[in-house]
């Protein structure tokens, strides 16, 4: 589980690459996802965005099968063993889908600055790049949807059924925002308000909440150390 949180910082890594800008930078968008501020980025930048999504995906499995095989051993009630069937769900498909989906955001960026580039017409490299993205965006909503959203309402439940063992309704208060969207969801708008760099910091918060899905799995573990299976 700890090589799966680093995995998660890769992509906390890979997601400042892809997105984050300097001050004087553009903030426009031409459609729903091409961002001019791609055009003054480094190549490597997105290179190297692309291999820390390959590498995290790689540890992103690691770390969420083992949670997996501690939530399986933990939950023994019928009823509850939906919410360990819908987190394999969402940790296979985070596993198959963001490696995937970020290459895909990556490319959308490269494919943008090689027309511009080539061609110097920046409403027609934005029309090239968007098309490329819409065609790719049932597939990317649909990982969306059964990872990041899979994911938090599993998680949400595992804590308030108290799967996830926490000493207080504060602690579960606070696990409530252990998970990919409402982490970003509160802190990363909130974030996004502040004056840049701190502003920039908002990029990486669904990830990070990945990363504290695997934290909770960390004193679930704790907990069953030592434990019979049954317990």
């Amino acid at each position: 589980m700890l090589l799966g949180i680093t995995g998660c910082l890769l992509y906390v890594i890979g997601d400042f690459l892809f997105a984050a800008i300097g001050p004087g930078q553009s903030t426009e968008t031409i459609g729903l996802f091409t961002r001019v501020a791609y055009l003054d980025m480094a190549e490597w930048r997105m290179w190297a965005s692309i291999l820390c999504g390959f590498v995290g995906s790689l540890l992103y499995y690691m770390g969420f099968h083992q949670m997996h095989g501690l939530l399986d051993a933990r939950v023994t009630g019928q009823r509850d063993r939906i919410w360990v069937r819908l987190f394999k769900v969402a940790y296979i498909t985070g596993t198959v889908a963001w490696t995937w989906v970020h290459a895909m955001f990556m490319t959308d960026a490269l494919i943008f600055k090689y027309v511009f580039d080539a061609y110097g017409d920046m409403q027609s490299a934005a029309d090239i790049a968007n098309r490329v993205f819409y065609a790719n965006a049932p597939g990317m909503a649909a990982a969306y949807i059964l990872c990041d959203v899979g994911l938090t309402i599993t998680m949400i439940a595992l804590v308030w059924k108290r799967i996830i063992p926490l000493k207080s309704t504060g602690a579960r208060i606070l696990a409530t925002f252990c998970n990919p969207i409402l982490l970003p969801g509160v802190a990363g708008n909130l974030l996004a308000l502040l004056p840049w760099p701190l502003n920039q910091l908002d990029h990486g918060t669904e990830s990070f909440g990945h990363a504290l899905v695997l934290m909770l799995g960390m004193i679930l573990l704790k907990e069953m150390h030592g434990k019979p299976v049954n317990q």
